[in-house]
């Protein structure tokens, strides 16, 4: 979808005032928001599931977000490419999707990684994060008879690209991959409907202090590791939507959900979301969001969230603000997720994963 046919499409939302306030040198007031339950082609598709690829780093919540849009009748998963930059390796990230499908019992679906450096930089997740996330973040999860898809990730996104109309991409992690699809055919950006990209932090502040450099206070982990990218991707004329940590911070994980995961869970997702929190303390010790969950239904169109359109830049500079997704003056460029329901994110989640 071109740029000046999503300013179009904005122009005719539903418009809201919402208001917040940014660390730094940003505008003062949030942009008005538009209802994320209306999707850019919701009209075209009415009855019939969303063509989604997915690209995951493999994190915990990565794994919660691909058994819920697997059970999601909303969305058709065409393809899965692994983000090697993320926090699993591609070798091991690879494996470990392709034993969840099993486990899940998933129809068969692509699964390729692509790059394991950022397009610029040496940034990286901490190696403990990565090392968890090699091992599946310690879920049982059987041996599988599939096999990784031939090629590389670049090549499964195009392929995909190629053989559906109006294919949606949701990036869980770097948007490494997805940046190099683009570089390498720059046409894509007219075959994919919409981007939705779990990442940035616009007037909140960020989250890579934890574990990262303690002085940057305003980089979201999946654009820190690859701004580079992220920045790619924002001008290659998609629409882009970022569910970023403004909407995410609204829906943290709380001992009372992880109870009431623990004591509902009948179905292989919700199992699986039982068995990680219980497996990790710090999911529920009030520090843990629902990010990847958050994006993923907000990607297969559930009406759990407003968006409102801004433009940001990506700082690429080396230094303190590295990686954050500066709001500035100008026409927009991206929609970010400004407010979610998290009742009814809870509600969702479980039901689906059930």
């Amino acid at each position: 979808m071109s740029f000046t046919r999503w300013v179009w499409i904005l122009a005719l939302g539903v418009l809201v005032v919402v208001g917040g306030c940014a660390p730094g040198a940003v505008p003062s007031d949030t942009p008005p928001a538009t209802e994320g339950a209306v999707g850019p082609t919701a009209s075209l598709r009415a009855g019939m599931p969303l063509p989604l690829l997915i690209d995951t780093d493999v994190a915990p919540d990565d794994l919660v977000a691909l058994a819920f849009l697997v059970g999601s009748p909303r969305v058709e998963v065409r393809a899965i490419t692994v983000s090697g930059t993320g926090e699993a390796h591609c070798g091991p990230g690879v494996d470990v999707v392709l034993r969840l499908l099993e486990r899940l019992e998933a129809p068969p679906i692509a699964v390729a990684c692509g790059r394991e450096t950022p397009i610029a930089g040496d940034h990286a997740f901490p190696d403990a994060w990565r090392t968890g996330a090699d091992a599946g973040s310690g879920l049982a999860l059987p041996a599988t008879s599939r096999e990784p898809f031939a090629g590389d990730a670049v090549r499964l996104i195009g392929e995909t690209a190629d053989a559906v109309d109006g294919l949606r991409v949701l990036t869980l992690g770097p948007m490494t991959n997805l940046a190099d699809a683009l570089r390498r055919r720059p046409e894509l950006a007219r075959r994919l409907e919409t981007v939705y990209a779990m990442g940035g932090a616009l007037f909140v502040s960020g989250n890579v202090a934890v574990g990262g450099p303690a002085d940057n206070r305003v980089a979201e982990w999946n654009v820190y590791v690859d701004p580079t990218a992220a920045q790619a991707v924002i001008d290659s004329g998609l629409m882009v939507r970022l569910v970023s940590l403004d909407g995410t911070n609204q829906v943290p994980v709380t001992s009372e959900y992880a109870e009431r995961v623990r004591r509902e869970a009948t179905g292989a997702g919700a199992l699986m979301l039982a068995e990680l929190f219980a497996g990790h303390p710090f999911m529920t010790d009030g520090s843990y969001f629902l990010w990847d969950p958050l994006a993923a239904a907000m990607a297969a169109d559930y009406p759990l969230g407003s968006f409102s359109a801004v433009r940001v830049d990506v700082e690429a500079a080396e230094g303190p603000e590295v990686g954050f997704t500066r709001p500035v003056e100008g026409t927009p460029n991206v929609e970010y997720l400004s407010s979610a329901d998290r009742s009814a994110v809870e509600d969702t989640l479980l039901e689906t994963l059930n």
